[in-house]
Formats: structure tokens, C-alpha cells, sequence
């Protein structure tokens, strides 16, 4: 048998063991993120193309931003637990790309795009209360009458873990139960980021007719939210951090927060300069967060000390 005909035979077995580059260069990678059973996607109600959520959008931009053809795409389930997402993430397998709080374990164990995609405003925390709360909490003085207050915080949430090492006494419950625990006088106080609740308090008064928002007291800790990605996805994460980065050095991002659906009501209807703001730091912060704070957050450009402003 002729070299070239040996060749001619050899030539596919090589291509196959080895790959073809061009083939590796083109290859289909989703960005997927987990999506609620009961989201009207998941249901059929409307097209992914249609389905609008900040942080689904978000990473439509970053990607857009970012010179690559990767794709938002849903993995439809029951919505796991911040806990079970993180082992998701780690196997990459059904998802690689969520959102959540940071914390020391998870930038060890995922791939964090060290810019907050909600440029620092998850930090400060106004808080749902009741009624007859709402009279005293908002004649309070001091961090330490603040801290007289029960706090609820979500099953796994690192903010539970930094209030109670600022001395606050939290009760930790699921998410979608916690504005009920707030209705049935559980705690006193749920604190949520100013992006979000104004938003959150329209739907959840539905189920908890009772919770009100305190718009004179807010806390504040720096704790960023990012976009973490499964360590099995490191051309995600390049995309992702480069995209990230353009849209805020671009003001896109900022723009988006400003006029999403889901944070613009926060922004129209809670007045910054009106905040009595007490704060307390946090001492679980990763160092590499507390840089990218420095750099991303609107809030870590100065100090902010005991009842100032941000602004």
C-alpha cells in the first residue's frame, strides 16, 4: 500500500482523535441559567425571545459586549436553593450561570464576574415591616436601637451570616415564604436591596396584605452580587467578564438599572437624599470584591458614615 493511500486512510482517525480546530472554534456554548417552573417561559405562555428579567437581560448585554456568539438560554426546573445552585454550578451540567451574594466559598468553588450587577446598590438595605413597627423603627438613633430588631434572611444567604456577626438577630426562612413570615410577626424587620423592593412589595402584599416600607432607615454593607459561572465554563466566564466590563464602562449598565421593570420602581418612588443611613461592614468580604467595590460600586466612592447620605 502506497504512503499516500496509508495516508488518505489515517487522515480521518487523526481529525477524530485530535478534534478540528475549526470545529472547536465554532462550537455552540449556551450561557444557561436556571428558569422557574412557574415562569410564564416554563409554562408556555410566551417565547424566550419575549421573557424579560434583569438579570436574563443583563447577561444578554454583557454578551452582546463581550465579541462572542454565546446565547442566553433556560434550563426550566423547580428554582433551586442558593446552596444547590453553587453544587449545580460545579458540575455544570444542567446550568452554568447564576446570580447570587458573594462570599469567600463561592469564589473559591465558581468562576465570579468581579463586577456587581447591581453596580453596589444590593448593600443598602431598606427593610419591609409592619405597621405598628414602622413608627418606632423610624425614630430610631442609633445602630444599636437598630439592632433591638429581629431580621429575616433567606436559607443560605450571606447577608445572614454578616448581620449576626454585627450583632443582629436574624431568622432564616425560604424566599418565598419570608414576606409571609413578616405578615405572621416571625420577625420584626426584612431588609432587602434598594433596587428591589418596591418591586418585590408590590407582589408580595398580595400574599402579606400587612407589610409596609420604611422609606426614612436604611442599613448599608458593601455585598456584591455577581454573576458566578461553573468552573466546567472558563470561555463563559471570559465573555461574561469582558462584557460586564464594557457595559459598565459604557454607562449601559447603569442605564439598565435605572429603567428595567423590575428595579426603575425603586428609583422613581425611593428618594436617596430622604435615607437615614447607618452602616456596618463586612467582615466575610473577599478581598478581590473588596477591590472590585472600590471600582464598580456607587456606593464605596467614599465612606458612608453613621445616619449620611450616599450622595
Amino acid at each position: 500500500m502506497s504512503i499516500t493511500i496509508r495516508l488518505l486512510i489515517l487522515l480521518p482517525i487523526v481529525v477524530l482523535f485530535l478534534g478540528n480546530p475549526c470545529i472547536a472554534q465554532t462550537r455552540d456554548i449556551n450561557a444557561t441559567v436556571p428558569m422557574s417552573l412557574g415562569s410564564a417561559y416554563c409554562k408556555g405562555e410566551i417565547s424566550w425571545e419575549d421573557h424579560t428579567e434583569y438579570d436574563v437581560d443583563l447577561l444578554r448585554l454583557a454578551l452582546s459586549l463581550s465579541d462572542s456568539d454565546i446565547k442566553v438560554r433556560p434550563s426550566c426546573a423547580e428554582y433551586p436553593t442558593e446552596q444547590r445552585r453553587i453544587a449545580m454550578l460545579q458540575s455544570g451540567d444542567e446550568i452554568n450561570v447564576v446570580f447570587f451574594g458573594t462570599n469567600a466559598e463561592r469564589e473559591e468553588k465558581l468562576l465570579p464576574v468581579y463586577v456587581p450587577i447591581y453596580m453596589g446598590t444590593t448593600g443598602l438595605r431598606l427593610f419591609m415591616t409592619q405597621p405598628e413597627i414602622l413608627h418606632e423603627l423610624n425614630d430610631i438613633e442609633s445602630l444599636q436601637e437598630l439592632k433591638k430588631f429581629t431580621i429575616g434572611q433567606g436559607i443560605g444567604w450571606p447577608d445572614g451570616d454578616t448581620l449576626r456577626l454585627n450583632g443582629f438577630s436574624v431568622t432564616d426562612g425560604r424566599y418565598m415564604t419570608l414576606h409571609k413570615m413578616l405578615n405572621a410577626q416571625r420577625f420584626d424587620l426584612y431588609p432587602r436591596a434598594y433596587w428591589q423592593i418596591v418591586g418585590e412589595w408590590q407582589w408580595m402584599r398580595e400574599s402579606a396584605p400587612n407589610i409596609i416600607i420604611s422609606d426614612k432607615i436604611a442599613l448599608y454593607y458593601p455585598q456584591p452580587i455577581y454573576f458566578f459561572v461553573s468552573p466546567k465554563a472558563p470561555e463563559l466566564h471570559k465573555a461574561l467578564q469582558i462584557g460586564m466590563e464594557r457595559a459598565f464602562d459604557t454607562g449601559l449598565l447603569w442605564d439598565l438599572l435605572q429603567t428595567h421593570p423590575e428595579t426603575a420602581p425603586s428609583f422613581q418612588k425611593l428618594n436617596l437624599k430622604d435615607l437615614r443611613i447607618f452602616r456596618i461592614e463586612n467582615p466575610l468580604l473577599p478581598e478581590k470584591s473588596v477591590e472590585a467595590m472600590k471600582k464598580y460600586s456607587m456606593f464605596q466612592q467614599r465612606r458612608v458614615p453613621e445616619g449620611d447620605s450616599p450622595q
